[in-house]
């Protein structure tokens, strides 16, 4: 009886160790597989996060060199440093920078001299051409880049910067030993524009700054983006800082109290990596005293030189807490995999199968999660620079309004005297006098400064109109068959394609004449020697749509940007205010004027207006 139940034991082991040590080199080779790739998605996610932090930081700067390009844009601003005129200076950068968050707003000359500071206005005189931007600027091209500057520096931008960019030094863990007791520097996001004159030469330069130090809204912004989810209750929470060198001036990371841990320092080992050699950092690493999957790109100043560093991370605890979890788990698999044997074991094989699944799952639904915030961020941020844009030339075109119809009234009274003179010296000279011809060209020349009043007038009366119901066909037909009184059409192929559809447009219908008789002759002077003109109508999303297309030479970039501004002309003698009336006359009547155009291959404008009722 015992030498058989002794043999069944021997049997019985000797079936279950094989099982037990298979099942334990599994144990041991599943937990080190599943730590590993636990590991290397946390580095994954952080690398990813800072390339998102870093186009998030970019666009902030972006955004920030817009707005200096806008108060570069502005003619008068141009002229009144020109002039030194430090009261036409405040009331312009009053007026124009009031809606533009900054720091500080400082205005240069072409020798770098500050002409005038919106936020320190008694002080200028002093040079800032030593500023890599400013140089820049002066140099004709637009900057911006992230600068060191000292307290005095930034307080002669702005008395009370000093004071709010002073950040007291805390205790930090395994940071290098230093015996200050706070940050007095500030870290800046500075974009410049140039000013110029009306031929091109550059008159100074505009200067925006906004500070860094305890800006909290970026580094909050940066961690609701790439950690869209609340904050769960095992502590994974994605943190983000800018640091100044080695400090932190903003930062969602907090110490044992719950406070944000402003004024704590990097640690000795990344300092040495991120701050002294440039490189970036995806590696562990202590924050405060607690270790972090951690990234860390370097900031560097126009000059290249690191001046500070923009960090993401998740602290490593809540890892290593599900790790423990995953051991006792899988120690009480083992045991239980010990008295059930194979079933078992092919039970947890498909546990752990659908635990991956669920991880890859979720991976996915956070990367599309991320790739449509990341959307949303630029739709919404394109958006934004179009209605600053629109809102801009709306002003400026408002402005210009008020301004020609004052200029139209001055100069009408002694052009008339001139074109009565000249047309009375005409009829009293000899026609085979010498002075026929000067006569003759004083008049024509006359006749252009009329038309120019003319449109300045039609700028300023853009709100006046005699609304009414017409069919949009005839007043196409008319325009096209009158054309040829302004421009011989030999060589010229026009397309008429609106005739395939019939539009009723309700607007004032001799100010859209004005508009498309403007593109129509715009188009045929674009073919130099010849071409073809197509104009076409349409409905498209329940908007009119009149198209007007050449297969001339085609319009810039650059010149696009420009194209609707008041007395910008791509023409060798035009004025410059034949499409800014159009565009003033067609977003009166609710619509838009569009353009499209490629180089080489010619020309589209196309008008938009609102459906008739």
């Amino acid at each position: 009886m015992k030498s058989a139940a002794a043999i069944r034991r021997r049997l019985l082991l000797t079936t279950l160790l094989p099982l037990l040590a298979a099942l334990l080199v599994s144990w041991l080779v599943g937990i080190r597989l599943i730590a590993d790739r636990i590991e290397g998605q946390a580095r994954t996610k952080v690398r990813s996060d800072l390339n998102a932090a870093q186009e998030i930081y970019d666009s902030e700067l972006a955004n920030l060199a817009y707005r200096a390009q806008q108060l570069g844009r502005i003619p008068e601003l141009g002229r009144a440093v020109q002039r030194s005129s430090r009261a036409d200076l405040e009331r312009i950068l009053t007026l124009a920078a009031s809606g533009v968050p900054s720091s500080f707003v400082t205005v240069v000359d072409q020798a770098g001299l500050v002409r005038y500071r919106l936020n320190n206005p008694t002080h200028k005189g002093d040079k800032l051409q030593h500023l890599a931007p400013i140089q820049a600027a002066l140099r004709g091209a637009n900057a911006q880049g992230t600068l060191l500057l000292s307290p005095q520096q930034a307080q002669l931008e702005h008395p009370a910067l000093a004071a709010a960019m002073t950040i007291p030094l805390q205790p930090s863990p395994h940071a290098a030993a230093d015996n200050r007791s706070s940050e007095q520097r500030g870290l800046f996001m500075v974009a410049t524009a140039p000013l110029h004159d009306a031929h091109g030469r550059v008159l100074g330069a505009v200067c925006i700054g906004q500070l860094l130090n305890n800006n909290q809204a970026l580094v909050e912004r940066i961690t609701r983006i790439t950690s869209p989810a609340p904050p769960s209750n095992d502590g994974l929470q994605q943190n983000a800082t800018l640091f100044l060198h080695d400090v932190r001036i903003a930062t969602t990371v907090t110490n044992e109290s719950g406070q944000r841990a402003i004024g704590t320092r990097m640690s000795t080992a990344v300092a040495s990596q991120v701050l002294q050699k440039g490189d970036v950092w995806h590696a562990r690493a202590f924050v405060l005293n607690q270790r972090y999957f951690a990234a860390y790109q370097p900031l560097r100043d126009p000059g290249g030189a690191v001046v500070g560093a923009l960090y993401v991370g998740v602290p490593e605890q809540p890892f290593i807490a599900l790790r423990r979890t995953l051991n006792l788990t899988f120690a009480g698999l083992l045991l239980a995999l010990s008295t059930l044997g194979l079933l078992l074991t092919s039970r947890l094989a498909r546990q752990l199968a659908q635990r991956e699944a669920e991880i890859q799952a979720f991976n996915r639904t956070l990367e599309e999660k991320v790739q449509q915030r990341t959307v949303q961020l630029e739709e919404k941020s394109h958006q934004l620079l179009m209605a600053e844009k629109e809102l801009a030339r709306s002003e400026r075109l408002a402005e210009l309004g008020m301004l020609s119809a004052g200029v139209a009234h001055e100069i009408n009274n002694p052009l008339a005297i001139i074109r009565g003179n000249a047309e009375l010296l005409q009829m009293d000279l000899n026609q085979q006098a010498d002075s026929q011809e000067e006569v003759t060209e004083i008049l024509t020349q006359v006749g252009r400064i009329n038309r120019i009043v003319g449109s300045l007038l039609t700028l300023a009366r853009q709100e006046r109109r005699q609304i009414s119901r017409f069919p949009l066909n005839p007043l196409l037909d008319e325009i096209l068959d009158q054309i040829g009184h302004q421009i011989p059409l030999e060589g010229y192929t026009i397309e008429r394609s609106y005739r395939e559809q019939e539009l009723q447009l309700q607007a004032d219908r001799e100010q859209l004449r004005q508009v498309f008789t403007n593109l129509i002759v715009n188009g045929l002077q674009a073919m130099e020697g010849g071409g073809r003109l197509t104009i076409s109508a349409g409905i498209n999303e329940g908007t009119q749509v009149i198209t007007v297309s050449d297969s001339g030479p085609g319009i810039t970039p650059e010149q696009q940007e420009r194209l609707f501004t008041p007395f910008y002309s791509t023409k060798p003698h035009g004025t410059g205010l034949g499409l800014a009336v159009s565009w003033g006359i067609v977003r009166n009547h609710g619509g838009t004027i569009e353009v499209h155009s490629t180089p080489g291959q010619g020309s589209g404008f196309a008008v938009r207006l609102p459906a008739a009722d």
